[in-house]
């Protein structure tokens, strides 16, 4: 396994929050967050910023990117910095969010993104160290390296700050190895259905996925949202803040799914709300096909002024228009005649306040404060959904199942033993004692015909007693019959297909998730130690 980064947590945190103010010349300030981290000057460094480069000025993309060289101690890192949305100062990252992550039309920033990436890679390849790269974003920022780091498949690590999700469709048309990859499992270019993505893009980025990790504020809005074709990449989770903050509404995804599998009511209201989200996404992407990226990107920065451009140029703005239309009929509708959207309203303002958990200062302080949670992203390819498992509950579980195997193989054995030998045993003995009674009786023949005379048997014959000389009884016995055996049997058939669904439980675990973790040398080494535990178990 690998060292651990020149850069702690903390510290990259601290630099993606400064990036909101620009990298270009902050050598002092970031000099200084490294000095207070660790008591040491930081190795030489050097900043590139996409301003400086001339790169996203029109769509709207700013990152930076600072790479560390000191050729003495062996250190070549490249961290590569990018901010989240800014729509106060930068329109177009409003619309790479709307038209590039929500409907997948858009790639302007990603492509910016990308441009820069290789700017600075040619920039400093120059050395002779093996460089490793590193990635951090946050909000829009973590949607745009984690993007970058699938496509490229370079990085070593990518820290995702309460990010937005990559998109699918985008993706697909950005990476042509993954497209052909789709099509070739598929047979299709167009019409994949957003579940079946999401299958195949967790088979194909299997090894970039464990590179990448995602940092959640518990309770912030944007990582419990769900669209279509959108998708966290990645293993590791680590949760901050309050954990027993509610989970923020999730708007695309309709709140009575239960209520709707058997109320004709909610059923149809399902149908309606789903629409009004399709409509929406459909209406961004018609947009983007009718209206040109450079007409939304230069228009005016404040709203007011942005609405007197549509009255006055109401022709550059027929798409936007006609989509707007749309969009806003099925969110009125939705919004008055719908139960599902009347409760996401409600449930909104209610949790308004938690809105300001997305920020990157939230992220900054609770790291700082160590008020985290480490959680490990599953694909589960039954429900085609991502999971979150805790970890220490989950080993919890491991040795659970790993106790109740060695529980229910000793009843399994303790009842073979019963079959086998018990129930012979005392079959044997209940014939012993039957067989010495019978004796005793064969031994005293006019004493047993007395005591069945007294039962009610007789053997006079015509008034007159006759005298018992011999008595003999069959002492032969059958076998025990097939249903005293077949009881147990059944109970061993049902304990031995439960310890070899525990057993194969447990084997399915450990080969998932040692490759899984791979990339995380602590909980490698955990789960390793742990395998020979419950082996011993």
């Amino acid at each position: 396994m690998s060292e651990k980064p020149l850069l702690s947590n903390d510290i990259r945190n601290k630099i993606t929050q400064l990036e909101y103010s620009g990298l270009s010349g902050k050598e002092k300030e970031i000099t200084k967050i490294y000095k207070e981290a660790t008591g040491e000057n930081p190795p030489n460094f050097k900043i590139y910023s996409s301003v400086e480069m001339g790169i996203g000025n029109k769509s709207g993309f700013d990152g930076a990117a600072i790479h560390f060289h000191d050729k003495k101690h062996n250190i070549n890192e490249v961290y590569y910095v990018f901010r989240g949305t800014e729509p106060s100062k930068d329109f177009g990252d409003v619309v790479y969010d709307a038209l590039g992550i929500g409907a997948g039309k858009s790639t302007q920033q990603i492509n910016d993104a990308k441009k820069m990436y290789q700017q600075v890679e040619t920039k400093i390849k120059s050395s002779d160290e093996k460089l490793k790269r590193y990635g951090d974003g946050h909000s829009l920022g973590g949607h745009l390296i984690v993007t970058l780091s699938l496509i490229t498949k370079s990085f070593k690590d990518i820290r995702a700050l309460n990010d937005a999700p990559v998109n699918l469709k985008q993706l697909e048309a950005l990476d042509k190895e993954f497209e052909l990859y789709v099509f070739h499992q598929t047979g299709k270019k167009d019409g994949i259905s957003s579940k079946k993505l999401t299958e195949l893009a967790n088979t194909y980025y299997e090894k970039q996925k464990a590179t990448i990790s995602h940092t959640w504020v518990k309770g912030e809005p944007m990582h419990a949202q769900s669209f279509p074709n959108s998708w966290y990449a990645g293993n590791k989770v680590t949760m901050l803040g309050d954990l027993d903050t509610e989970e923020m509404i999730n708007i695309g995804k309709y709140p009575f799914q239960k209520e709707a599998k058997w109320n004709p009511v909610y059923m149809i209201d399902q149908f309606r709300y789903n629409l009004g989200v399709k409509t929406t996404l459909g209406g961004l992407g018609f947009v983007n096909d009718h209206v040109k990226q450079e007409t939304l990107l230069n228009l005016p920065e404040t709203r007011d002024q942005y609405l007197e451009s549509v009255k006055r140029y109401p022709f550059l703005h027929f798409g936007e228009i006609k989509a707007g239309i749309g969009v806003g009929a099925v969110v009125m509708v939705n919004t008055f005649t719908s139960p599902g959207a009347t409760f996401q309203l409600v449930k909104g303002i209610s949790q308004s306040k938690q809105a300001k958990l997305h920020g990157i200062n939230y992220v900054v302080k609770y790291t700082e404060a160590n008020a985290m949670k480490t959680y490990y992203q599953v694909f589960d390819s039954g429900s085609q959904e991502e999971i979150l498992l805790d970890y220490e509950q989950m080993k919890k579980f491991v040795y659970y199942c790993a106790n109740a195997i060695k529980d229910k193989e000793a009843n399994l054995n303790a009842l073979k033993q019963y079959l086998h030998s018990e129930i012979n045993e005392v079959f044997e003995a209940k014939k012993k004692k039957l067989k010495m009674k019978i004796s005793r009786e064969e031994a005293s023949p006019q004493s047993f015909m007395e005591k069945a005379d007294k039962d009610g048997a007789t053997l006079a014959w015509f008034g007159q007693k006759r005298v018992a000389e011999k008595v003999t009884f069959d002492k032969t016995f059958d076998p025990l019959d097939d249903s005293v055996f077949t009881p147990v049997e059944e109970i061993i058939s049902s304990i031995q297909e439960e310890v070899t669904y525990y057993q194969k439980f447990l084997e399915a675990f450990f080969q998932n998730f040692e490759k899984m973790m791979e990339a995380d040398e602590s909980v490698a080494s955990d789960i390793k130690s742990m395998k020979e535990v419950v082996g011993g178990i």
